[in-house]
């Protein structure tokens, strides 16, 4: 008898379930009726985003290539992430998805209990932390451990101070990402350890759009190339969605996208973009490399 009891309780538990996802919104069904895919992203944060389309960022430009692929209109839903955040946003039904985040609590500068509520893409590249160095500096280090005796300056309060002072590494922070390249140009240390847009920085100096710049900020500076940021430096970078609700279904959204990133977006495509934004290229990472 109680054998028969629990069966007809698991049954009605699990049609009603079916019921109630079958009730649910299917989000790819919506984009494609309302001809619209919108996207979350921050009004001024170059060279990833900006609202001006004559200078887009890299984010926005993958935004453009993710609805033409789908067949849509893209409709970019703005806001000022220093006030709010994309993904919260997102969460409260603003946008379809998010481009542009790491598949990594440690990176992300939102709430960890946010990402409790985020599905990832497939990672399209990779970033991370990398070495800036003086152009007349002959030597070009390809990891970290190249470097271990000299001194490296990072922004404070970033992953990379963390994981230098951890490993032991002889580190001088400074105030932001500007500072440390100054400290770059005056010879006070002889690498930057910066994320991946400092590239952006040595070129404009500003993650804002300035008028009529045509010389570049920090001539005398450089991105090391061929360096690899070690696993708890870097990330594989992908696109947020919403996790199904009772309201909302996005798993065929998120099975379309996977499909786009898998067979669409080659690396030479992605490569050029990010090169357009002095942004390093990595391909996604290996998982079993993160440690």
């Amino acid at each position: 008898m109680k054998y028969h009891i629990l069966l007809w309780v698991l049954l009605f538990t699990l049609s009603g379930s079916i019921l109630h996802n079958a009730d649910a919104d299917d989000a790819l069904e919506e984009i494609r009726e309302k001809g619209v895919l919108t996207v979350c992203m921050d009004v001024r944060n170059l060279p990833y985003s900006n609202a001006d389309p004559e200078l887009p960022g890299v984010d926005v430009e993958i935004a453009h290539l993710l609805a033409e692929e789908l067949g849509v209109k893209l409709e970019l839903h703005w806001l000022d992430s220093l006030r709010d955040s994309l993904l919260a946003d997102m969460l409260r039904g603003h946008c379809d998805c998010v481009i542009g985040i790491p598949i990594e609590e440690r990176a992300m500068s939102e709430n960890v209990q946010l990402g409790q509520n985020v599905d990832f893409s497939k990672p399209y590249y990779g970033t991370g932390y990398v070495l800036i160095k003086r152009k007349d500096l002959q030597r070009s280090p390809k990891t970290l451990e190249d470097i271990k005796l000299e001194t490296i300056g990072t922004e404070a309060g970033s992953i990379a101070s963390d994981v230098l002072r951890q490993m032991g590494y002889n580190r001088r922070v400074y105030r932001s990402q500007i500072a440390v390249l100054d400290a770059l140009q005056k010879g006070e240390i002889a690498y930057g350890c910066m994320w991946a847009n400092s590239g952006w920085l040595i070129e404009k100096g500003s993650r804002l759009q300035r008028a009529a710049q045509t010389e570049t900020a920090y001539p005398e500076l450089e991105v090391v190339a061929g360096y690899m940021p070690p696993s708890r430096l870097r990330w594989n970078v992908s696109i947020a969605f919403s996790k199904n609700t009772a309201e909302r279904d996005t798993q065929a959204l998120q099975n379309v996208v996977n499909t786009i990133i898998e067979q669409k977006w080659s690396e030479e495509k992605l490569k050029a973009l990010t090169e357009k934004y002095h942004l390093p290229y990595f391909a996604p990472f290996q998982e079993e490399e993160k440690k």
